[in-house]
């Protein structure tokens, strides 16, 4: 092989007659080279659907066949005639002397925005596959992940405004949590987590009128008023249009999310802990990208959350909205966060007592008592962790319980920090409102100080990290707690295994379900750094992923995506 100007000689012509086409390796490239009807040919060896090598492929009137599921292709231009954006590089090709010669350096004639093209197909069709391989080939080619996520949430707000309620509360959790995940990752590590912001994010996306403000003359006060009687009445139009005006009205940015969090917070909607969890996500999202990509997204999802349709309250909720209101005027009087020491034993005792009247006085008490709530949510964090660590697997073991508990709490901050002090302190009533309705769980309260542990020596980091992950992907799940605590107590790194344990789970069929808690893990763990029992959360985590961990995971096709990418599928595999 020979090179002259940008032109590299790759076969002779004999080698290639008529019927028998052939695969050359072309700076790093597989090249399938053709000979038909008088013509030669040079494309990408690789289908773009899946990577067949397509010299195994069928040629008819200059359209090239791949012969594993029949995607077509037109030979010159390289143009694709099944999928709507999944063209081959058709290269340049001159005969001299004999000999073929091909030129690769001009990127072929497939577009050059092809992964944006496929990222837009996916997101429409909502194909994993799709999905998974546009991601894959914007991390092969350094494609900014600030363009990537444009698309996402700009498609994301049009499907959820035409086709979703406020489900799609549930899309939005995925896309923020992917990301978040995703950006504690490097490389190719990346890719699963990024697929699943995407797959969120995908869907149809229909028409629909745009949402015209309000006439003047209309008041933010007034504007603020109708929100709530709006969502006190379940009218998420009202909410929508409110809110839509109040972007109209201009200086009211800031005044948005906090108002849509005074509304969840309310006592009627007490037992929809996802509406925290929710708003929380949409103003992170609205924080990163501004109004210009997320103010449908914020405006439509935002006034379905609140109008939500919502069944009536039993007993126990009807008692608990009642204890509520009460607890909000006292809220109301507090100065504010103070510095005052929270007795964790005692507050976890009372919390999970089973009993509502001690359940919400523990939050009542730590309030008055001038206890900051981002404490008092750092104790709810940690009983919830090691609830998960310990609770028993002869029946239910209630991870998605526990798991609520934990993310809730964690999302308390979310609010102190986005709504203030009278929010953040309604939504412990919330959260303790959960641990409340877990008491079926019945784990028994320990003293929080307490290091769990068997005390063991120093670890070998190495051989008893790949031994943890060895247990969770061998569905070894009475074996890994007691390895997990003894990794951490021995001197093992947490962070070592937050990541390596974090891949684990992402490939695996239930990582959609456990993504959520993940993120949050991963936040805690950073907050709680000198909290004692930390590590149940790392327990916890190893013992959940590893009980519900099915045979079969996601690991197959991310790492197919990433061989596609970088030109490494079933080409290789038929030339070796």
């Amino acid at each position: 092989m020979s090179a002259q100007d940008s032109f590299v000689r790759v076969a002779t012509v004999d080698e290639v007659p008529e019927g028998k086409p052939k695969a050359v390796k072309v700076e790093g490239k597989s090249v399938a080279l053709f000979f038909h009807e008088g013509a030669h040919y040079a494309t990408d060896n690789q289908c773009p659907h899946m990577g067949y090598p397509l010299v195994r492929g069928r040629v008819r009137n200059g359209v090239l066949t791949c012969d594993w599921h029949g995607w077509s292709y037109d030979m010159r231009g390289g143009g694709c005639f099944t999928g709507g954006c999944d063209d081959i590089e058709a290269y340049p090709v001159e005969i001299r002397n004999g000999d073929i010669w091909v030129d690769v350096q001009t990127d072929g004639s497939a577009q050059s925005d092809r992964h944006f093209l496929l990222l837009e197909e996916g997101l429409l069709s909502g194909d994993d596959w799709t999905l998974a391989k546009a991601i894959a080939m914007m991390l092969a080619r350094g494609v900014s992940e600030e363009e990537t996520l444009k698309l996402l949430v700009g498609h994301m707000g049009q499907h959820i405004a035409t086709e979703r309620g406020p489900d799609g509360g549930n899309r939005l959790a995925l896309t923020v949590n992917g990301v978040k995940v995703a950006r504690r990752y490097e490389g190719d590590d990346r890719l699963i987590p990024l697929m699943m912001a995407a797959q969120g994010a995908s869907g149809r996306a229909g028409d629909r009128p745009p949402i015209r403000p309000l006439p003047p003359p209309v008041t933010w006060d007034k504007l603020r008023d109708w929100v709530g009687v709006f969502a006190d009445d379940r009218n998420p139009e009202g909410i929508e249009k409110c809110l839509i005006t109040a972007r109209g009205l201009g200086g009211h940015d800031d005044d948005i999310i906090p108002l849509l969090y005074e509304c969840s917070v309310q006592p009627y909607f007490l037992g929809h802990s996802d509406n925290l969890l929710h708003l929380g996500y949409l103003a992170e999202l609205l924080e990163e990208f501004g109004w210009e990509h997320a103010e449908q997204l914020v405006c439509n999802l935002g006034a379905k959350i609140l109008g939500r349709g919502r069944g009536a309250p039993d007993e126990h909720r009807r008692a608990a909205m009642t204890r509520l209101t009460e607890a909000a005027s006292m809220v109301d009087e507090l100065p504010g966060d103070g510095t005052a020491a929270l007795d964790e034993d005692a507050f976890g005792a009372r919390l999970v007592s089973g009993d509502l009247d001690d359940a919400f006085g523990a939050v009542t008490d730590a309030l008055r008592d001038g206890v900051a709530i981002d404490d008092i949510a750092t104790t709810m964090v940690m009983l919830a962790a090691d609830r998960m660590a310990r609770t028993p697997l002869t029946m239910s073991p209630g991870w998605w319980e526990l798991a609520r508990e934990m993310t809730l709490a964690s999302s308390v901050r979310t609010s102190l920090r986005y709504a203030g002090f009278r929010v953040g302190a309604r939504a412990l009533y919330h959260t303790a409102w959960q641990f409340y309705s877990d008491r079926w769980l019945n784990i028994p309260i320990r003293p929080m100080a307490e290091v769990a542990g068997d005390g063991a020596a120093s670890v070998d980091e190495d051989a008893a990290l790949a031994g943890i992950i060895e247990s969770v992907e061998s569905v070894r799940v009475r074996e890994v707690g007691r390895e997990t605590r003894s990794y951490l107590t021995g001197g093992g790194s947490g962070d070592r295994l937050l990541s390596a344990m974090g891949q684990a789970i992402l490939k695996d069929d239930h990582g959609w379900n456990l993504l959520h808690a993940l993120r949050t893990v991963g936040d805690e763990w950073e907050t709680c750094a000198s909290h004692p029992a930390r590590g149940q959360m790392l327990v916890g985590m190893a013992r959940w992923a590893t009980d519900v961990r099915k045979a079969t995971g996601s690991d197959s096709a991310a790492q197919t995506a990433h061989r596609f990418a970088k030109g490494l599928t079933a080409v290789d595999l038929y030339e070796a």
